[in-house]
């Protein structure tokens, strides 16, 4: 066999006129996008406030929607099934909101009266133990901040407190905060039995030489998002109860508080962990000082850490594509910036949408004649 020829000015040329035709395809294309993600940017930024409802709503549908399509399998008709699914987590949040959220606030109010004793012992008790065992003489500027931690604390946990009872009060006592309380799984329940009239509503606008397209990025991103949100959800809502019982058993002040902190930040990946070990072992610390109570809430921790890393996440999560952590949290924290609670809700299903659709525009892009620069043969 020869050497291959150099190509010809005919094959040059068509080479160059489909690097052009994709580049502005490209353009077009992005151009588009971007001036309707802007649209929808604005848009949502304007209206957050009288969206958030909506948004939670539609997240509520969508998590439980799986469930009322298995009790529909079962023989039961689509609105029971809502009501029998929905009717449940109604008096869970209304019993959160009135047994849970006063209790916190009590405890909170309760921390506030002690902590001046507690600092008093650390620093007249622990603080010389400490130098003495391990042989160190600690700054002198430690004692000054311990003063000043005794004249501001009581003052912070008790407008903590305040803040927990006024958030109460609202929540339960006010027209305007009932009736968004009310919204939400109302607009969950008429969401839920339109649903799949909804989703078809929707293709139905897709031009039908796109819709095969679009199903299956929709299957994907669907993949995605319930793998982490369901699955993120069922986790966080474990990790809570376990570390508050916990916690209680041992004794340390707010315990069911630090549990549900705990489980709250749970649904950002690595966070939860953190804050649970933290704040159990000042607490600890501020109340009984570093003796075994110590080291049950170190143990406690362990224990719950070895159970989520080798039973719980591998069976709740093993079926999911998953998003990487670090997406998460990036799309968390510009979310919640942006938007605030909306944006806390729609961020991760937005971070769905775009690495799947980011990795279709990387995956033509590497099978285009743009990037395969390979000479053109005769």
């Amino acid at each position: 066999m020869g050497p291959s020829r150099p190509p010809t000015s005919e094959s040059a040329e068509a080479s160059a006129t489909q690097d052009r035709a994709f580049v502005t395809r490209a353009a077009r294309i992005g151009i588009i996008g971007a001036i309707g993600a802007a649209a929808v940017f604005a848009l949502l930024y304007v209206l957050k406030a009288a969206l958030t409802p909506l948004a939670a709503a539609f997240l509520i549908a969508y998590l439980v929607d799986p469930l009322i399509d298995r009790l529909e399998a079962l023989g039961l008709g689509r609105r029971l099934a809502i009501l029998l699914v929905l009717a449940p987590l109604g008096v869970l949040f209304f019993g959160f909101l009135l047994l849970v959220v006063p209790n916190l606030a009590r405890e909170v109010a309760e921390l506030a009266q002690r902590l001046p004793g507690y600092l008093e012992r650390l620093a007249t008790d622990l603080l010389p133990a400490l130098e003495s065992r391990l042989g160190l003489e600690l700054p002198d500027t430690l004692g000054a901040v311990m003063g000043q931690l005794r004249g501001l604390e009581g003052e912070l946990l008790t407008q903590l407190g305040n803040l927990l009872k006024t958030s109460v009060a609202t929540l339960t006592g006010t027209v305007s905060a009932l009736v968004g309380l009310v919204v939400i799984p109302v607009l969950a329940y008429y969401l839920l039995v339109k649903f799949d009239d909804l989703l078809e509503l929707a293709e139905a606008w897709i031009p039908p030489r796109y819709r095969d397209y679009v199903r299956n990025k929709a299957r994907v991103t669907d993949r995605l998002i319930s793998g982490f949100v369901r699955g993120q959800l069922l986790v966080a809502a474990v990790l809570g109860v376990l570390y508050a019982v916990g916690f209680l058993v041992i004794g340390i002040d707010l315990a069911i508080g630090v549990g549900l902190l705990a489980g709250v930040c749970a649904l950002v990946p690595y966070l939860g962990s953190v804050v649970a070990v933290l704040t159990s072992s000042v607490l600890c610390v501020l109340e009984f000082g570093v003796d075994g109570h110590l080291l049950a809430v170190l143990g406690w921790y362990v224990t719950v850490q070895v159970f989520e890393g080798y039973v719980l996440t591998p069976r709740v999560m093993s079926g999911s594509v998953g998003l990487h952590p670090a997406l998460v949290i990036v799309a968390l924290l510009i979310g919640g910036d942006l938007f605030g609670f909306l944006g806390l809700l729609i961020a991760v299903p937005l971070a769905a949408v775009l690495k799947v659709f980011v990795a279709e525009l990387l995956e033509r892009y590497r099978h285009s004649s743009l990037f395969d620069d390979t000479p053109a043969r005769d």
